[in-house]
Order: C-alpha cells, then sequence, then structure tokens
C-alpha cells in the first residue's frame, strides 16, 4: 500500500506542490456555511478509469485530486467502495485508477502545506452498499480513525462551524449512515429531483445531539438531464437554489442553512450516463452559474459540485468535439464571489455601524448646545462626560473600519444607541438640577414658563443698564408692570 501511495504521489508532485491557498484570506469568524466553495463531482475520476467502459460511461474530470486542489477546488465528492480487502474510488461500478486512501493522504498533505485551508468532502458509497456495508464500515472508520488521518478531520459537524475552526482540516459529510454516530456528519433527506419542499427538507446531523449539531440542508442535485426540457429545468433549479442562499439573512447562527447545489448531470441521446454527457450538461449547467453571479448581488452559493472543473474545454471521449465546459473559468467565479460577498456584506454592515455613529454624534451636538445654554455655571463638568462619549464614537468608527478592511465586520456588531442615549438624557437632567442648585444660592430667581407680563417688562443690567431685551447665558433684573422684580438668567 505504501509504494501504491508513493507512486501516486511522484506522478502528481508537480501539481500539488503549486496547490493555493486562497482561504487564508477568508476571515476566521465567518461561517462555512456562507462560504463558496467550488466542488467536483466524482473527483477521482480525473485520474483516469481503469476501464475501457469507465472512460466512456463514467468519467466526469479530467484532472486528478492534486490538479483540482491546486486550481482552488475545496470540496471532493468521493465514492469509495470495497475491493479486495481495501477501499478503492470508483464511480459506481466503475473503478478508478486511484484508491480511496491515496485520494486523502494527498488532501491530508496539501492541508499540512496549506494550514489556512480546509476541504468538505461529500462521502457516497459507490456501489452496491447493503451486501458490503460492514466491511465499508470497518475499513472506513479503521481508515478514518488511524493515525496517518485522524489529526487531520473534524470530529463533529456543527451547524455554526468557522472557517478558523476548519482551517487544516478535512470535514466527511456521509450520505450513508456508515455506524451509530458520524465522523463529520450525517447527510439525511437527500433530494436528488427537482420538488423545492423536498429541496428543503434535507439535514445534517452531527455526533453531540446539540442543537448546533443538527443543520437544515437544502439540495439540487438534478442527476439527468437527458429528457425534453430537463436541461432547462436543471438551469432553473440551480438558479432558484442560488436566488435562496445568495441573499438567505443570518443575525445569527441559528439562521444558518447549508447548501448543496450540484451542477453535475448527464444529457446527450443515450439510453445512460456517458462521460461526454457530463461534458455536454457542463456547458449549460456551469455556464449557468458564471452567469448568474456576474448579473446579480454576491451572495453565498454553498457548495458546488461540478463537472470538468479546472478546464474550460474538455476534449470529447471517442469524438473530434471539444466541450466548452468552463470548468477553470467557474472555479475562479466561485473563488472570487466569497471576496465580492465579504466586500459588500462589510460595506453594508459598516454603513449601519456608521449611521448609528452619526446619529450618536448628531445627539452628542444638540444636547452640549444645550447644556452650554442652559447649565452655563455647571456646563464643564457634564460637557466633559459628553466629550468621553464623543470619544467612545471615535473608537467604534476606528474599529469598524478596522474589521471593514479585514471583512470581518458582521451583522453581529452593534452599537447600542439606546443606552448611549439614556445616559446623554440623564447627564441633561443632571446638569440642570446642578444648575438649579448653583441659582438658588447665588439668588437668581428661576424662570418660570407660566409667569404673566414678559411682553411688557423691562430688563436691566445688574449695573441698572436698561436693555432692550435680556442677554443670553447673561444675569439680569426684570421689572413686570406690576412692580414685581426677579433676578433672572435667561
Amino acid at each position: 500500500m505504501k509504494h501504491v501511495y508513493l507512486l501516486f504521489l511522484m506522478l502528481c508532485a508537480s501539481i500539488g506542490a503549486s496547490a493555493g491557498n486562497w482561504m487564508k484570506r477568508l476571515p476566521d469568524n465567518m461561517y462555512v456555511a456562507l462560504v463558496s466553495i467550488p466542488g467536483t463531482h466524482d473527483s477521482a475520476t480525473g485520474h483516469g478509469m481503469t476501464s475501457t467502459t469507465g472512460e466512456m460511461t463514467s468519467r466526469t474530470q479530467d484532472t486528478g485530486v492534486p490538479g483540482q486542489w491546486a486550481m482552488g477546488i475545496r470540496a471532493f465528492d468521493l465514492r469509495p467502495r470495497v475491493r479486495d480487502g481495501y477501499l478503492h474510488a470508483a464511480h459506481g461500478m466503475m473503478y478508478t485508477n486511484v484508491r480511496f486512501d491515496s485520494t486523502l493522504y494527498v488532501l491530508r498533505d496539501s492541508l499540512k502545506a496549506n494550514p489556512s485551508e480546509f476541504v468538505v468532502i461529500h462521502l457516497l458509497y459507490a456501489d452496491n452498499y447493503e451486501n458490503e456495508r460492514e466491511e465499508y464500515r470497518e475499513l472506513l472508520l479503521q481508515l478514518l480513525q488511524s493515525d496517518e488521518l485522524k489529526d487531520y478531520i473534524v470530529a463533529d459537524f456543527r451547524r455554526d462551524l468557522t472557517v478558523g475552526d476548519l482551517r487544516g482540516k478535512m470535514l466527511f459529510l456521509s450520505r450513508e449512515e456508515y455506524d451509530t454516530t458520524p465522523i463529520g456528519g450525517f447527510l439525511k433527506n437527500w433530494c436528488g429531483y427537482i420538488d423545492w419542499n423536498a429541496q428543503r427538507n434535507g439535514q445534517i446531523v452531527g455526533p453531540s445531539g446539540d442543537k448546533m449539531s443538527n443543520s437544515p440542508l437544502y439540495v439540487q442535485d438534478l442527476s439527468d438531464t437527458r429528457g425534453d426540457g430537463q436541461i432547462e429545468a436543471k438551469v432553473n433549479a440551480i438558479k432558484q437554489m442560488l436566488d435562496f442562499s445568495t441573499q438567505q439573512e443570518v443575525a445569527d447562527a441559528e439562521d444558518l442553512v447549508w447548501v448543496y447545489n450540484l451542477a453535475s448531470a448527464y444529457c446527450a441521446n443515450a439510453l445512460f450516463s456517458t462521460s461526454n454527457g457530463y461534458r455536454e450538461n457542463a456547458t449549460y449547467t456551469n455556464r449557468a452559474f458564471i452567469d448568474y453571479l456576474k448579473e446579480h448581488e454576491a451572495g453565498p452559493t454553498g457548495i458546488v459540485l461540478m463537472d470538468y472543473a479546472g478546464v474550460d474545454q474538455s476534449q470529447g471521449y471517442n469524438t473530434e468535439t471539444v466541450y466548452a465546459t468552463l470548468g477553470k473559468e467557474l472555479t475562479d467565479t466561485l473563488i472570487a464571489n466569497n471576496f465580492k460577498y465579504l466586500t459588500r456584506r462589510s460595506t453594508e454592515n459598516y454603513d449601519r455601524v456608521m449611521n448609528t455613529v452619526e446619529r450618536l454624534r448628531n445627539l452628542l451636538q444638540t444636547y452640549e448646545e444645550q447644556i452650554r445654554t442652559d447649565c452655563p455655571d455647571v456646563a464643564e463638568a457634564y460637557l466633559t462626560e459628553l466629550a468621553a462619549i464623543g470619544a467612545d464614537a471615535d473608537s467604534i468608527e476606528a474599529e469598524a473600519d478596522s474589521l471593514r478592511q479585514a471583512w470581518q465586520l458582521t451583522e453581529s456588531y452593534t452599537v447600542d444607541y439606546t443606552s448611549y442615549f439614556r445616559v446623554v438624557l440623564n447627564l441633561l437632567s443632571e446638569a440642570k438640577a446642578a444648575q438649579a442648585e448653583y441659582e438658588a444660592t447665588v439668588g437668581i430667581d428661576a424662570v418660570r414658563t407660566d409667569e404673566t407680563g414678559w411682553q411688557q417688562a423691562e430688563y436691566f443690567s445688574l449695573k441698572g443698564e436698561k436693555l432692550p431685551a435680556p442677554r443670553r447665558g447673561e444675569p439680569c433684573i426684570v421689572r413686570f408692570p406690576d412692580g414685581r422684580t426677579l433676578k433672572i438668567r435667561f
């Protein structure tokens, strides 16, 4: 087994060495459910098939797993099957040219070299599961719990997993419940046809049993587009799922929905799936994703499994036809979509925060003027406290700007305007009380709004100079027509 693995490494070392690290730019606190993850359908078929029949019917990739990694693929659809006492990578009944464990070791080594990245593995037993399930269970658990892999595997799926939680690791999501509890998670109620209610009925279940170990799962996986109108139906289903995923509003982790939106399917005029059928379908569905993301506001796509990833043209099997699969363009588009989305989200959240900061600053300005005018003798202490709140506003702006530039400003970042408003209102009340106490001490009467005769009253300075009107903020003598006099400050 070791010799097979070493040979496998040697065959793809030149590609594996250039594995990218685009996930390094993602913020640690970003939910994985909100990452647009480019993935491959039947990933291992890129290594070729062991038979001519397999090459004709079951190949969905032109590039092996190391090459897919190098192109930025971070979700892999692997279909193990028991073969001679070990697990081999297959597509249905057809075996690929690579062992299942070898693909995992290459992904492990890619993660070692690029610890900023993570991998999500869609696990589906290739064929004849019911007859081989016990041996499969034993071999799978033995492999995933081995010293070679266990430190690179996320044991517990959680709905609120973040990029930081997964960096350097593989998350396994299995369609078969191979054991009582999963390593990673089980995918339940997978939907392989078009019915919006059924497509929204999926679940991902982790082993811990608490609330966050269970997540809603939305799936679009129409895999056979041979019939009349089926390609159009598939494309419309892709768009419907994108309408949901790119626009979902997430205030906190309980709102998260994990999404699988598959571009993969086979069409063409044949009685069964063919490699060229997968190629032909890709010319429609890969383009549908690209066009949608170019024409709509950026948002999460979820996990997208595609055929012929990383190549924009694929030579057909036993034909001169070259298919415009656009797999490289779609991979690049999905990766770029993450940063467009992060920029949009951070900008929207920054604008929201700054609107609140501006309201706070306007509040402070209004009450500063009122305290200066109404409470001039005691204003200094209260203006100092208002200035401290103003410094808070400056700090909030600086922090929000820093988080925005790092794509870490999320919906959870809020400014408690109501609490600040209450503090400022209380300061004004205290300032007015202090001013009243001061004026009572120095013999200045309070201005009474119910006092009559203000229009006919005469105003004098404290030196006896007659004034045309009271001077705001200065004490003066008021003589009313009935002979009463008051010493006041307006």
